[in-house]
């Protein structure tokens, strides 16, 4: 039988040559309209690369072949949709016809036997793309084929049964046995690409040892995050402008500072505009909500206080969709503001900003209005106070680091650190006499009136929750706390964001130090902060160890190289070919919806 079908193949293509021969002749013979101008037929295509089509049908048929199964060999198209699969067979199609070209071009070729074996053996290649290896675990396409074979055995005899082959070919593929012979070809023509690309890559012992060592050791470490928000927040004293303006005439400070002003020369303010920043809640909320909508504008206040860029706190923190614009109303005049909002404006000068919390029936909001002359003063004071920040956070650091290196457990030593810092009473509120408040809301001199009542902010017993009326360090996001963090390799990050230099010598220290040991100086994280940090645990791997697992690790490493090497290759094909390479947006667009095959489709 196997014989049969290998022959049948050869004998199937030469007759499909005699009846095309046979129909040509009739047609230029016989056909009415010959010696007429022919109809123009257009195809469609879900992608060309470099003039070839690609058919939506073959297209769907890669990614039938892609579709995963569930145990009872169920095909999940749902799943396959919602893991991109459409996306990434055409990806994947794409590559193949550039590879082809490759192929073609060094002479390779794809035989019929080839396409044979494939059948009976019931292992088919799929092409998965090449920056993708990962799919290759997740669709079970090892070495890019994934196992048929029970769509063209006989269910009794597990015999490749070319009746059962034909009979299921239509429901796996949707294309007759000449267009899947004719698929198969050109994936098996791309597999041997892919290959010869792979096959120059080596692995020697010795760097299999060293990608090995470096693998399989790992660190722990103990650390303590210092961000210079929290420092400037709670630690940072008040300037007055001589100091500022010296700090920014040093020649180590003046550059940036020239710079800086510069680039916001190019998009000055405009003299007098209305800037804001709302922290929303409403009359009928109870005093919780009125506590934490005080607590985020005062936190404003304290950060602008302390040099911030208004429109970047407006930013962060606004509940307004003017937050995007820095908070800007894009207007000097105060018409059309509700009462209490107009009235605290119209007081303002330019520079100027409101130092309560004025209160609306949309919330509470900081007010302020730009001066441009006032510019390059707000630039050096902003840099001084990031200067500053940075400094002091630095020095907080560098003590709870001494403290831990001292006894004290990374927590504790934070915690001691924090608890010397003072808490940030609210804002007071410019209370809007004409709101009337359904719940107690938080008291005009920034304390909480005493709880409305149980059931809004007490426990089961009926106690009143405590309401808070200032900013808790202790309490406070950015606070600096203790973390332990994942295994660190060699070659990898040790922590996130570290900075370039200071990255690297914490990954020397944390293999290097003894366990318990606490590095004296912090560490520098990028765009500012400091870790303190301890070596928690840390192993070392072995040249022993190494040579256990030499076989299976260096068979590894050697398909993680030809992985690399063949994306690396294929990426090139696609970056000299965007030119050629067009896909059907429309048509891919189908496949958010059915895009031909319904729901999870049950199958043998």
């Amino acid at each position: 039988m196997l014989d049969m079908f290998r022959s049948k193949g050869l004998q199937s293509a030469v007759y499909l040559v005699l009846i095309v021969a046979t129909v040509i002749v009739f047609v230029v013979q016989f056909n009415p309209s010959a010696g007429k101008q022919s109809a123009k037929l257009t195809q469609s295509c879900a992608a060309t690369v470099r003039g070839t089509c690609i058919e939506p049908k073959e297209h769907r048929a890669a990614f039938m072949l892609m579709v995963p199964f569930d145990e009872h060999g169920t095909r999940l198209i749902g799943k396959a949709k919602s893991m991109h699969i459409p996306q990434i067979a055409l990806e994947g199609l794409i590559e193949r016809e550039l590879l082809i070209d490759e192929a073609k071009r060094i002479g390779l070729t794809a035989s019929e036997d080839e396409v044979n074996d494939a059948i009976i053996s019931g292992f088919l290649r799929v092409s998965i793309p090449a920056d993708k290896p990962e799919l290759q675990v997740s669709l079970q396409a090892y070495d890019g084929k994934r196992y048929f074979g029970f769509w063209f055995r006989d269910p009794k005899t597990k015999d490749f049964d070319e009746k059962v082959y034909k009979r299921n070919l239509k429901n796996l593929v949707n294309e007759s046995e000449v267009e899947f012979r004719d698929h198969l070809e050109k994936e098996i023509l791309a597999a041997k690409m892919r290959d010869l690309v792979r096959a120059p890559v080596r692995i020697s012992e010795t760097e299999a040892l060293d990608s090995y060592l470096a693998e399989k050791s790992f660190a722990v470490l103990t650390y303590v995050e210092v961000k210079p928000s929290f420092v400037a927040r709670y630690g940072t004293p008040e300037a007055n402008e001589a100091e500022i303006e010296s700090w920014a005439k040093k020649p180590e400070n003046a550059t940036i500072v020239s710079q800086t002003l510069d680039a916001r020369k190019k998009d000055p303010p405009k003299d007098g505009n209305i800037r804001h920043i709302l922290a929303k809640v409403t009359p009928t909320d109870g005093e919780k909500e009125h506590a934490a909508a005080l607590a985020k504008i005062t936190e404003a206040y304290a950060r602008i206080s302390r040099g911030e860029p208004f429109a970047d706190v407006a930013h962060a923190l606004s509940d307004d969709s003017s937050k995007n614009k820095g908070g800007s109303l894009d207007t000097d005049k105060t018409d059309g503001f509700v009462p209490a909002f107009k009235a605290a404006a119209e007081t303002l000068k330019n520079g100027e900003m409101t130092h309560t919390a004025i209160e609306s029936q949309f919330g509470y909001h900081l007010i302020m209005r730009d001066d441009s002359s006032h510019l390059a003063k707000d630039v050096a004071r902003e840099l001084y106070y990031k200067s500053r920040a940075t400094d002091l956070a630095h020095d907080l650091a560098t003590r709870i680091a001494k403290a831990m290196k001292d006894g004290k457990s990374a927590d504790d030593a934070a915690k001691a650190e924090i608890a010397q810092y003072k808490a940030i009473p609210f804002l007071k509120v410019t209370r809007d006499k004409s709101i009337e408040h359904t719940a107690k809301a938080v008291s005009a001199d920034g304390g909480a009136a005493s709880a409305a009542n149980a059931a809004d902010a007490g426990d089961a017993g009926g106690k009143a929750e405590k309401i808070k009326t200032e900013l808790d360090p202790l309490q406070d996001d950015d606070r600096p706390q203790a973390l332990t963090s994942t295994s660190i390799r060699r070659g990898g990050d040790a922590l996130p964001h570290m900075a370039a230099q200071d990255g690297e010598r914490l990954v020397d220290y944390s293999f290097n130090a003894k366990d318990g040991d606490v590095a004296s100086e912090p560490f520098k994280i990028e765009g500012g902060g400091f870790y303190a940090v301890q070596l928690k645990e840390h192993k070392l791997a072995t040249r022993e160890e190494f040579d256990k697992d030499r076989a299976t690790y260096m068979d590894t490493l050697l398909r993680v190289r030809q992985n690399e090497a063949l994306a690396l290759y294929v990426k090139r094909l696609l970056d000299a070919s965007r030119q050629d390479i067009k896909k059907d947006d429309a048509y891919m667009a189908t496949w958010t919806s059915d895009a031909g095959a319904g729901s999870d489709e049950d199958e043998p």
